[in-house]
């Protein structure tokens, strides 16, 4: 009898243990060996060995949980602009997923000293648009809107994006997605994050099942961008979904340099397709994992050259050998912008505050969240989603998968 209590203790420790043991984060991706070096972290990576054309192991259907298959969904946002921030939490809500904050950092606030480089950066008295140095300062809150803004170069690095990737190494974050907030994306897309993550999987070519449902052996899966670039050399890997309803028509598709034409590469336009990305350009949305955010760190801390993070980005997936980055196009997320003044729209730009718009609109997204709320909140049965144009093709059947 004496002995029960101590037998109920161990019983009740060794259940502890397997608790932490199972509920360890199922899409858990190792980090780089603090021993290991990273251009050596690589080569411990799964051989590919999956046949091409053959459908990958493991299943997509976490990618359709509260938090889209990864460990944590974040949103970047400045304190300020609580209005943006209500806007995309409804919008989140009613996709079906939760999320944390990340606050904006001011550019006012970024020292030149905590800049890597100087290099590329020129004075103030040299720029030519004579905007004062708050106005330059500013872009750090939105980094990525340098894609339409690029004459506008600016003294910030570690932005927001960078303090995330911080949070994510030091609390150990094994997958986690990131969103800026007036982000948008299709109604559907949950299930569209079901086709993009089999095509992860398929792109990193494994035969093994993996943790997470887009696969172990990435660093970053890039959902929202103005361009990403494919490798149009060697023997690549593509995922492509065909006779997509959810595909801009081209002439509705935005891009921050000449919009790709997938006729070209034997697709037609209402095709998207999941790639290994070489290059890329704004941040409306992407991934991390934990040890692509610990190469992130240490690559845009130790740069030559001054780049918007964005950008910085981009060269790291061109440049490192050992940074594999996947993209989707045409991309998932996209820059919302909302009826009523256009001086909302932005942190960083100059508006005249009696410019008005009368609708809303999403660049390259069919069925916009944000622009069916209403829809979407309607519990009536006769409640329809309604697409942004009304020009699209009319298809029939199915999506049609291939592995290419």
């Amino acid at each position: 009898m004496l002995r029960s209590p101590r037998i109920l203790f161990l019983a009740l420790l060794i259940f502890g243990a397997l608790t932490l043991f199972w509920t360890r984060p199922y899409n858990y991706i190792p980090a780089i060996n603090p021993t290991t070096s990273t251009d050596s972290a690589a080569s411990e990576q799964p051989t590919v060995a999956l046949p091409r054309g053959r459908a990958p192991a493991g299943s997509s259907s976490d990618a359709k949980n509260d938090t889209l298959g990864f460990e944590r969904v974040f949103v970047i946002n400045l304190p300020e602009r609580y209005d943006k921030l209500d806007a995309f939490s409804l919008a989140a809500s009613l996709t079906g997923f939760k999320h944390d904050v990340v606050e904006g950092i001011k550019g006012a606030t970024v020292v030149n000293k905590t800049l890597p480089s100087l290099e590329n950066l020129p004075p103030l008295t040299q720029r030519s648009d004579r905007k004062s140095e708050e106005q330059y300062r500013r872009l750090l809150a939105r980094p990525s809107e340098l894609c339409a803004e690029v004459s506008w170069t600016n003294e910030t690095f570690r932005t927001a994006h960078l303090t995330q990737k911080s949070r994510i190494v030091r609390d150990r974050i094994s997958t986690a997605l990131v969103l800026e907030d007036d982000s948008d994306w299709d109604v559907s897309f949950k299930e569209q994050l079901v086709d993009f993550a089999t095509g992860a999987r398929y792109v990193q070519g494994l035969t093994s099942k993996p943790r997470s449902p887009y696969g172990d052996d990435w660093d970053l899966l890039w959902l929202g961008h103005c361009s990403a670039q494919q490798y149009l050399d060697g023997d690549q890997r593509r995922f492509v979904v065909e006779n997509d309803a959810t595909v801009p028509p081209m002439n509705h598709r935005v891009n921050f340099n000449e919009v790709p034409k997938l006729a070209d590469m034997g697709y037609d336009n209402t095709t998207r397709i999941v790639f290994e990305a070489r290059d890329g350009v704004c941040l409306y949305s992407y991934a991390l994992s934990y040890r692509g955010a610990q190469k992130v760190l240490r690559w845009q801390n130790n740069v030559k050259r001054f780049n918007p993070i964005d950008i910085g980005i981009g060269n790291q997936c061109k440049n490192d050998a050992n940074f594999k980055c996947i993209a989707v196009f045409p991309q998932l997320v996209d820059s919302h912008k909302s009826a009523g003044r256009q001086s909302r729209d932005s942190d960083i730009g100059q508006f005249d505050p009696k410019q008005i718009r009368e609708k809303g609109f999403t660049y390259n997204i069919v069925r916009s969240t944000r622009l069916n709320i209403e829809n979407l909140m309607n519990t009536a049965q006769d409640a329809k989603i309604e697409n942004q144009w009304t020009d699209l093709p009319e298809l029939t059947g199915p999506p049609r998968r291939k592995y290419q």
